[in-house]
């Protein structure tokens, strides 16, 4: 009876962690880039605003949106920010968050951990 719960919870956090992980699996496989990127303006939605980043990489000029809304435009327009990126992909270009990225990863680990037990009875 507990297969009808925990199966398809392993093989939701699985998709999950592809889904997140893909662009740090390459940013391992293909080396981390950085660019300095301005603000130059701000997207409103639903949820927010989100600012979109312009920056020079190589011979190409990239615009990025930044990672999540806020409730307020931030960062302001104009000020400079670090972005980084797969070697091969600047248009993947985010601000490093490397705190939130652990607790993600940690709990990805909690949560097929905890759903791996539940099914095979490991401890």
């Amino acid at each position: 009876m507990i297969e009808f719960i925990a199966l398809p919870a392993i093989l939701v956090g699985i998709y999950a962690l592809y889904v997140v992980g893909w662009n740090d699996l390459l940013r391992v496989l293909q080396g981390t880039s950085y660019a300095r990127a301005k603000v130059v303006e701000h997207h409103s939605g639903s949820d927010g605003f989100v600012p979109i980043y312009a920056f020079q990489y190589g011979e190409r000029s990239f615009r990025v949106p930044g990672p999540t809304a806020h409730a307020r435009p931030t960062p302001p327009v104009g000020e400079n920010e670090v972005l980084s990126f797969p070697a091969k992909r600047p248009d993947l270009a985010r601000p490093p968050q490397p705190l939130a990225r652990i607790l993600l990863y940690a709990g990805f680990a909690a949560w097929l951990g905890f759903f791996s037990d539940l099914l095979w009875n490991w401890w």
